[in-house]
């Protein structure tokens, strides 16, 4: 049998035609199990990718500090306020913000955060420095030793409107506005048909309760 030109010329496209596919198919064998093909696209057809989304719960975070009347220590104030709850860490420093010392930390749930919350006031040291108030949002005032050391022995700190209430005063505990000296602080009350009532000294750390003869 003689072979045309025209033959030659089919056999070599017939070559050729089989090279190209099978030169594909290892290709897309290899990308396949290599992860970098997992599909052939057919022509008009629109990829689409999903992608994982990552949902992180809001975070917010609120400082507040407040020094002592004479620059040399610091009452410093963290919270953090996550979609449920609100932690409130509380350190001591130095005027200059150094050695720093822990004093307290407490968590509230957020939905109680607008009595429970905590906040410094701008009189939150004794004007020697030896004891420090922080404040609720509703106005209760807790009393701590500034070491962070128990404020006597058993308990971590008073709570000034549980103490007041648990006296049997005719009055009902407002807020504890500030120091009158370096053990009394100044508590304001409402009377039983709730106009002003009078106001007392608590004494720290006897946790005396005074009635005092003017308001303040």
């Amino acid at each position: 049998m003689t072979i045309t030109k025209k033959m030659r010329i089919e056999i070599f496209i017939c070559i050729c035609a089989l090279i190209a596919v099978s030169g594909y198919s290892v290709l897309r064998v290899k990308y396949s199990n290599s992860g970098h093909l997992s599909r052939v696209i057919i022509a008009g057809e629109t990829l689409r990718t999903t992608l994982p989304v990552v949902t992180n719960p809001i975070v917010k975070v609120d400082t507040a500090s407040q020094p002592t009347p004479d620059g040399k220590k610091k009452l410093l104030m963290e919270a953090t306020h996550k979609k449920d709850t609100s932690t409130y860490v509380f350190t001591t420093s130095d005027g200059s913000g150094g050695n720093i010392e822990p004093l307290f930390t407490t968590t509230v749930q957020a939905s109680a955060s607008a009595t429970e919350g905590l906040n410094i006031p701008f009189n939150t040291w004794s004007p020697d420095n030896k004891y420090l108030f922080i404040q609720t949002n509703d106005g209760d005032a807790w009393v701590f030793n500034a070491t962070g050391e128990e404020i006597v022995t058993g308990q971590r700190y008073f709570d000034v409107r549980d103490l007041f209430n648990a006296a049997g005063k005719k009055d009902t505990y407002k807020v504890t506005t500030g120091w009158a000296s370096e053990t009394l602080l100044i508590v304001n009350t409402l009377a039983p048909d709730k106009t002003k009532g009078s106001s007392y000294w608590f004494e720290v750390p006897s946790k005396a309760i005074i009635q005092l003869s003017s308001q303040f």
